[in-house]
């Protein structure tokens, strides 16, 4: 699955971080939001969610689990404070 760039411009999602390096998920300041590995070619490995406050530890808990199989980049889409991811 390769993830449909319009995405990023739901009226629900108030900033998109674009694509970057796995390695550096801690650099992104803790909201709620969806967010995405995906392979070198875009390719979506694993979708996740996270409440508010929580996006840098879900990441880091489904690296930890091995939800990133494969995956060597990441994308997420902060979503507005009152909705739920």
């Amino acid at each position: 699955m390769i993830l449909d760039l319009k995405d990023h411009r739901d009226y629900r999602v108030v900033e998109y971080t674009g694509w970057r390096d796995l390695w550096n998920y801690g650099t992104f300041q803790d909201r709620a939001g969806v967010y995405i590995f995906a392979n070198v070619d875009l390719q979506t490995k694993y979708i996740g969610k996270a409440g508010a406050g929580r996006i840098v530890k879900e990441i880091e808990s489904a690296i930890n689990k091995k939800k990133d199989y494969g995956a060597t980049k990441y994308s997420i889409l902060i979503q507005q404070k009152e909705l739920r991811a």
